[in-house]
């Protein structure tokens, strides 16, 4: 990249950046995630663009039967992330989708 205020957006599915923010289920979220600290390491210029998943991903456990069983894994984005203003409407297939930035 060159000049001073260049900087570059990193987009992923999900991103491993906090074990209690639950948007990720395992290698791709936890490269990304990676990939994040190291740029921050370096400082480097990026920004995360990524789906932000109110319900997270789920749990999973196994029974005594091997049968496994999802859990919820509710989380309050609020407790993690400050919103960024505007919020921005686009129209995708007819239906009204609302962005913002957290």
């Amino acid at each position: 990249m060159n000049g001073q205020n260049a900087s570059m957006a990193y987009f992923s599915m999900e991103f491993a950046i906090e074990p209690s923010i639950p948007t990720y289920c395992g290698g791709l979220g936890i490269l990304a995630g990676d990939t994040l600290r190291s740029a921050a390491d370096l400082k480097v210029p990026m920004i995360a663009v990524t789906l932000l998943h109110r319900k997270g991903y789920f749990y999973q456990r196994l029974d005594e039967s091997g049968w496994q069983h999802e859990e919820a894994a509710e989380w309050r984005v609020e407790d993690f992330l400050k919103e960024l203003p505007p919020r921005v409407g686009v129209t995708i297939e007819g239906r009204a989708v609302h962005l913002r930035a957290w």
